[in-house]
């Protein structure tokens, strides 16, 4: 070891900050401005999470001519805006920060920024940091299993190389085999670039000296072979067929002349997922340009959307040190200030965190939040729709020879037919019926002038409600077998699965019975347990919360796993601990 190194520690890993981003495609040059959410208390229009700028990173040229090499400055954006002035959408371009982790002699390690002064005091320079970034769509690929159908890019430059790195795809090949997107056409996927770093002055707010890469997505557009010219637009719900004959849709441009570059001989032209009994993955079968159109033939359609991954190396006295992120893009956020009812942060912890810890400073919070983004999801929501949509599914699942057969699923609890949500649908269908007296047994709503879309406006109004603390406890704690009944089992974990489906007993949901002291227990019917992705019932759509709503699988959604357990272990703390029950600040009685 030098003395260098020795005097000053050592450099045992780099790594990025944040390691996953999202990034969404834009036609604008100008990158979407940063902000924060909000939760805003306002006593005329309620509970709702709002936005508000952020400081935000702004790329300036070094050069009067405009060109890279560019450095970073920080502005706060007076208000966010998500189009240019010739509205075009702003991309989403995420940075990643690179840091590494310094061990000091006595054995601490700190996680530093890598600059310039860093990476000096450890006899290295940015010029030896190198990135090897990869991006690549295989949308095609993953349905005709085709490697050359892909459409891959993949750059190698030096942190100094402050050009942007264009991401142009092509399709990998063999010899003989025709390639989807071809060399003399590539598909472009964005570009990546680094900025100047600049010496921290006294009493700066922000560090610029750090090395930053940002990922700038495509711009959102749809590519295809000399055939996708034009097409019908089939005016039905995924899952419905109809004739490709044009009374039953308007005809739209599928691409513009200048993005007709794939290659006419790939089988992805064509494809259809119904050409044999085989299995097609990946689910659901029919998010294809052209499947919903008889006989379901992909029209060969692709976008500039894609996965990235995002490699640093460098060598420090001798040893290689490298670490990955990864990027998606993504479309552009329909309702930014909305926040979904769960994330994808929640999708990790619920895989790699223990079950969350159940408390009475932080659980009822964490309950709220929950149902406050339930609420923000519902807002956007067309439940009308939604219902219309997911019971016409079940009929051809369930092989009914009418869907609008209000009795073809008698005898089914919770109904999966027109009866849905209604109250033929009881116990599970409450306020809907009473809220909506004019509709009746039926898929579509029979709605009039004054009540376009009857299931939309009732769940709004009553998620409205519970995104208030006093009365969401309130109501949890007086009727929670109802929200148990209510609310839509996960998936169960592979260990909690019948061995033998419809034989071995599927395992029961954990539901705590205790009751306060003179307090008896509430009678049940059958026990909660976890849904099953073997079974038929377990894979249909009912009203259960949330109700007819789609899972990216094509699988009825739900809350994850880890929100459903702290949800009911919640609602066996209201029921058993007075505590729990009482408003914050008060004592078991009530008193303050």
């Amino acid at each position: 070891m030098s003395g260098t190194v020795a005097e000053t520690g050592r450099i045992i890993g780099i790594f990025f900050d944040p390691p996953m981003a999202i990034a969404r495609v834009g036609a604008s040059p100008e990158p979407m401005e940063a902000y924060r959410w909000k939760v805003d208390e306002n006593p005329h229009r309620g509970v709702q999470t709002r936005i508000e700028p952020a400081p935000t990173l702004v790329p300036v040229p070094a050069s009067p001519a405009g060109e890279p090499p560019f450095r970073l400055k920080v502005e706060m954006p007076e208000r966010i805006v998500f189009k240019d002035g010739k509205e075009r959408v702003k991309p989403v371009a995420p940075f990643f920060e690179l840091w590494a982790r310094v061990q000091a002699r006595s054995g601490k390690v700190t996680a530093e920024p890598v600059t310039p002064a860093l990476l000096a005091r450890f006899g290295t320079r940015i010029h030896d940091l190198q990135f090897i970034v990869t991006a690549a769509n295989r949308k095609a690929q993953a349905r005709t299993k085709r490697a050359a159908d892909a459409a891959i890019a993949r750059v190698v430059f030096r942190a100094d190389s402050y050009a942007r790195h264009m991401l142009d795809a092509v399709s990998p090949h063999t010899e003989g085999e025709v390639q989807l997107v071809r060399p003399d056409a590539p598909l472009p996927l964005g570009h990546v670039q680094t900025f100047l770093t600049e010496p921290p002055e006294p009493g700066d707010r922000y560090r610029l000296d750090q090395v930053r890469l940002r990922f700038t997505p495509g711009k959102g557009d749809s590519f295809g072979p000399p055939e996708a010219s034009e097409a019908v637009a089939s005016p039905l719900a995924p899952g419905d067929f109809v004739p490709h004959v044009t009374e039953y849709g308007r005809i739209h441009r599928m691409t513009r002349p200048e993005n007709r570059i794939l290659s006419s001989g790939s089988p992805w032209l064509g494809y259809s997922f119904g050409a044999d009994t085989s299995p097609k993955w990946p689910t659901p079968m029919d998010s294809y340009d052209g499947a919903r159109i008889d006989p379901g033939r992909s029209w060969g359609l692709i976008d500039d959307t894609c996965d990235l991954v995002i490699e640093a190396r460098i060598a420090v006295a001798g040893h290689l040190l490298s670490t990955h992120a990864r990027a998606f893009a993504g479309p552009p956020d329909f309702a930014p200030d909305r926040r979904p009812m769960y994330s994808i942060r929640d999708e990790l912890e619920d895989r790699e965190l223990p079950p969350a810890p159940v408390d009475l400073e932080t659980t009822p919070n964490e309950i709220l939040d929950l149902f406050r983004r339930v609420f923000e999801t519902a807002s956007l929501v067309n439940l009308d729709q939604r219902r219309d949509w997911a019971l016409s599914g079940n009929a051809w699942m369930h092989g009914a020879r009418n869907k609008n057969d209000p009795n073809w699923d008698e005898g089914i609890s919770p109904r999966l037919g027109p009866a849905s949500m209604r109250r033929a649908d009881a116990p599970y269908a409450d306020l809907t019926p009473d809220y909506t007296p004019g509709q009746g047994e039926t898929l579509a709503p029979a709605s009039g002038a004054s009540e376009r879309l009857p299931y939309t406006t009732v769940v709004q109004q009553v998620h409205a409600r519970m995104a208030d603390s006093p009365v969401l406890r309130a109501y949890l704690a007086r009727r929670p077998d109802r929200v148990r009944d209510l609310v839509r089992p996960p998936f169960g974990w592979v260990s909690e699965l019948p061995a033998r489906v419809g034989v071995t007993p599927p395992a029961e949901v954990p539901v705590g019975r205790h009751h306060a002291e003179g307090h008896a227990p509430a009678p049940r019917g059958a026990p909660l347990r976890f849904r099953d992705p073997r079974t038929l019932p377990d894979t249909s759509y009912d009203m259960r919360m949330p109700p007819f709503m789609r899972h990216s699988m094509g699988v009825p959604l739900s809350v994850t796993r880890r929100q459903y357990d702290l949800l009911m272990a919640y609602l066996d703390k209201l029921e058993s601990d007075p505590a729990w029950r009482a408003e914050p600040g008060t004592d078991e009685g009530g008193a303050a």
